[in-house]
């Protein structure tokens, strides 16, 4: 195990795994059947010009770069700072994402980062359940940089008829090759300017619900129990 631990510690270890990883991400699309509605509302925003936060759960991450589509080039993944987040991060890059990864140690200096890319007008995915959980509950600092920058919120998710559940903290979903699968994207969610405590835990709540929602209907049709 100790060998296996220092090696995981490696760059060209880091950068292998990386590289396979999104082989494997390339071999399920190319070998799936894809399906991707509600894109109306979101490219409505790609069209105007105007940024926004995805948001979407943690064990959903795997088939964003085929959710997210053409428009890969413009988008930042906030990921966390440790060895995990970063093969996120990493992982992503090479279908064009940008990262901004938290350091637990310095987060306000990633809010700050983060909300300047969307002033700047990018697009930046975050997974409001991450990095650690609770899973399916949507965490604050999301509604907290999306009042900052003045955003909306655009959920998403998807879901695969043929998938390996992880054993881990969010029942992270691996999808399978040769397969079927269906992603939705929810309406904008627009905050006021200056939100009270009230109504920023309102929008959380709704946040919340609608990605709920989203993952059952996707899940539903492809024949789970949500």
């Amino acid at each position: 195990m100790s060998v296996i631990k220092s090696l995981s510690k490696q760059a060209w270890v880091h950068r292998l795994v990386c590289s396979l990883l999104s082989i494997y991400i390339r071999l399920v699309r190319l070998t799936s059947t894809w399906t991707v509605e509600g894109t109306g509302p979101r490219d409505q925003l790609f069209a105007e010009g105007k940024p926004f936060i995805i948001a979407l759960w943690h064990n959903r991450i795997f088939m964003m770069p085929y959710a997210y589509a053409e428009q890969s080039d413009h988008l930042c993944v906030v990921t966390s700072g440790h060895r995990d987040g970063r093969l996120v991060l990493d992982t992503m890059a090479r279908f064009g994402f940008d990262g901004i990864p938290i350091d637990s140690k310095d987060g306000a200096k990633a809010t700050r980062t983060i909300i300047k890319r969307l002033k700047d007008g990018g697009h930046v995915g975050i997974t409001p359940d991450g990095p650690r959980g609770p899973a399916l509950e949507v965490k604050e600092g999301i509604i907290f940089i999306a009042a900052m920058s003045g955003v909306p919120i655009v959920p998403v998710s998807y879901a695969m008829k043929k998938r390996r559940i992880l054993n881990t903290w969010d029942r992270f979903q691996v999808p399978l090759p040769f397969n079927r699968g269906i992603c939705r994207w929810g309406d904008p969610i627009v905050l006021p300017k200056k939100p009270d405590a009230e109504t920023r835990e309102q929008i959380r709540q709704t946040l919340q619900a609608t990605l709920q929602n989203l993952s059952a209907s996707c899940e539903q049709e492809m024949g789970h129990t949500p």
